[in-house]
């Protein structure tokens, strides 16, 4: 399998070292704008290259924190299926010729009819059409400002195999990948802004699944620590290809 890892450098919408330094609502909206935009183009540099799979990181229309904006972050959230970024990534993944696995934030009715905010993986085929949507089941603390969680894995045959997906802050609990793994998948995919090595390889011992993981640079500084960029992985473990520590990058290699 060939894939495609978007890897973005955040902007300063993403002042996580600094959670309630306001940011004015015009400025959140350019800057959010500005990050989907650089998510599409790094994106772009995989129609033509033969890649089955692209995953992009977690929520590509990330609006800002709450505390931040000084109010809800609801009217920031893009409405499924009305909002026009929907279809651009249909049509990325219908140009790519790719399956795509890509992070949105986005409001949409629960099973009553109500309007909720969620963290989700959009799973597209080649042809752009959609096969699943799944929902962060672990939120982090400020993620519960303004989100719901969900309650169901998803796994989607695909050409290459059955496919699982998590986001970002699930890779740290084996809950998500064992349910997948139980129903069958061999490979997960994960856009992400935290891929903390060590829960990622816990979880592909548990498992013996291949992760594909898309990462962010965060805003203020480069990727350190417990984390690392974008990579692939295989089911035993071994890195097949890994993006750089400090800059965006589309990050392509075999899985």
């Amino acid at each position: 399998m060939k894939a495609a890892l978007v890897q973005t450098k955040q902007n300063g919408l993403y002042r996580f070292d600094r959670p309630t330094a306001f940011i004015p609502g015009d400025e959140a909206v350019a800057l959010q704008q500005e990050m989907i935009g650089q998510c599409l183009e790094l994106a772009e540099g995989a129609v033509g290259k033969g890649c089955d799979l692209i995953v992009t990181t977690e929520a590509i229309n990330f609006c800002g924190l709450e505390s931040a904006l000084g109010t809800s972050c609801a009217p920031y959230i893009s409405i499924y299926p009305e909002d026009a970024l929907f279809r651009k990534l249909s049509g990325l993944a219908l140009r790519a010729g790719s399956w795509l696995v890509a992070g949105v934030y986005n409001r949409r009715p629960d099973e009553r009819g109500q309007l909720r905010c969620y963290n989700s993986a959009f799973v597209y085929d080649r042809k752009g059409r959609l096969q699943g949507i799944y929902d962060k089941i672990h939120l982090t603390e400020a993620e519960q400002e303004c989100l719901t969680c969900g309650h169901e894995t998803l796994t989607v045959d695909t050409d290459m195999g059955r496919m699982g997906v998590a986001v970002c802050y699930d890779m740290q609990f084996p809950d998500v990948c064992g349910r997948c793994r139980e129903a069958g998948a061999e490979f997960m995919a994960v856009p992400t802004w935290g891929w903390e090595h060590g829960y990622g390889m816990e979880r592909i011992r548990e498992t013996g699944m291949a992760v594909a993981a898309a990462m962010a640079v965060p805003y203020w500084m480069p990727i350190e620590g417990e984390r690392m960029p974008s990579e692939l992985v295989s089911g035993t473990g071994q890195v097949l290809a890994r993006a750089n520590y400090e800059r965006a990058e589309l990050l392509i290699g075999g899985l």
